[in-house]
């Protein structure tokens, strides 16, 4: 399936690739530095590995999600990574995989070692969950201009361009042994770049160049904050199949996150002809600074309208994110409210998903709000990490 992939690949390292890399299968053991500026806002740039090496602590990783439009019962989130297991705040097997009740599913033994992994996450409209993680034991990655294109190999890959990204899946293990079970993933999202790239600080037609979250050594970029996405998707015999809106972002850093991370939320809605995202951090050990409640926490947020960017920024205190519970006509429903310079939406939790003990949580669901000087709704889908 990868075969149109891996055929652009070799032909980028043959000729203009501004980088062409073959990413280690196992761990490195020294020390590993991160990179938190980028030289352009090209791509290839963003999408670029920011890492030295891996070692044990540290983890960069690629996420593409999706979110169906007519139900957000419906998405599937994917996540390419290189990481080492101490303080990565995904799952590992043998714990990784759950699916219910799509038959089989994809348990397997840890092997220590290992530095690159594909993991993928989904939800059915009959509230049908799944997750697994898949040791890659190879990956490559090549990037010129807007041209950004990967290989997991034996878990997918992607190819960037101005126009957008093509995801694809490849997981086909069609047989037990060495406490796997079979897994079979396969298919392809596409995404029609709605929006341009977004970084901590960056303001409507002035991309920042700074990367990092602070002094604390995490890394975030929205590359893609807002797309149109087309998912078709084999997972174990049972097809993902929709219409709806996606992003994509990265993250990285040189130190443990679980150890170095209080919180991270991050979250993306479509909402009638507007795109908003918003970002909030809060480190483990913050530096000395103002006294005051938000002075620790890292904020970003994004608002665009038709695909131009409106509102953005970083300002102190700018970003809100607050549990609700809201009786409607269906009954009682729980969710969140975020209020962002130039939005103030309420994001119902319709479906949530959970993992590392809780300190982990996806949801997806309905939103709506108000967005500039309109009442508008739409769909969202967002995550948090709390330590």
């Amino acid at each position: 399936m990868l075969k149109p992939l891996a055929f652009l690949l070799a032909t980028a390292t043959l000729t203009t690739a501004r980088y062409a890399l073959t990413l280690s299968p196992t761990l490195y053991t020294g020390p590993v530095t991160a990179d938190y500026l980028t030289p352009s806002l090209d791509q290839s740039d963003l999408d670029a590995p920011k890492l030295s090496d891996v070692n044990a602590s540290t983890f960069d990783w690629w996420t593409f999600d999706a979110i169906a439009l007519e139900n957000p019962n419906i998405s599937v989130a994917v996540t390419f990574s290189t990481a080492g297991p101490v303080g990565y705040p995904l799952t590992f097997p043998p714990n990784v995989s759950h699916i219910e009740p799509v038959p089989g599913n994809g348990t397997g033994g840890y092997e220590a070692d290992g530095a690159l992994w594909a993991h993928v996450w989904a939800t059915f409209a009959d509230g049908r969950r799944f997750r697994a993680s898949v040791r890659v034991e190879t990956a490559r990655m090549s990037g010129s201009g807007d041209s950004s294109i990967a290989i997991w190999h034996g878990g997918g890959g992607w190819m960037g361009s101005e126009e957008g990204y093509e995801v694809e899946l490849e997981v086909n293990r069609t047989e037990s042994g060495n406490g796997l079970e079979p897994l079979r993933l396969l298919g392809r999202i596409s995404y029609e770049k709605i929006t341009p790239s977004h970084s901590h600080c960056s303001v409507p037609n002035n991309f920042s160049m700074a990367l990092g979250l602070g002094e604390h050594g995490l890394g975030w970029v929205n590359v893609m904050p807002d797309a149109i996405a087309s998912v078709d998707l084999d997972v174990n015999g049972t097809r993902l199949r929709f219409d709806g809106y996606g992003s994509h972002d990265k993250i990285w850093s040189s130190r443990p996150f679980t150890q170095s991370t209080k919180s991270l939320t991050r979250g993306r809605a479509h909402l009638g002809l507007h795109s908003i995202s918003w970002l909030s951090y809060t480190p483990q050990n913050p530096s000395s600074g103002p006294e005051s409640p938000n002075a620790n926490t890292f904020v970003s947020s994004f608002v665009a309208r038709d695909g131009e960017p409106v509102t953005a920024g970083c300002a102190d205190g700018s970003v809100s994110i607050q549990p609700t519970r809201e009786q409607t006509e269906g009954g009682l429903v729980s969710g969140y409210r975020v209020e962002i310079p130039g939005a103030r939406i309420s994001v119902a939790t319709d479906v949530e998903e959970s993992e590392a003990g809780g300190r982990h949580v996806r949801w997806n669901g309905r939103a709506r709000g108000r967005v500039g000087d309109a009442d508008e709704e739409g769909v969202a889908i967002f995550e948090r990490f709390e330590y």
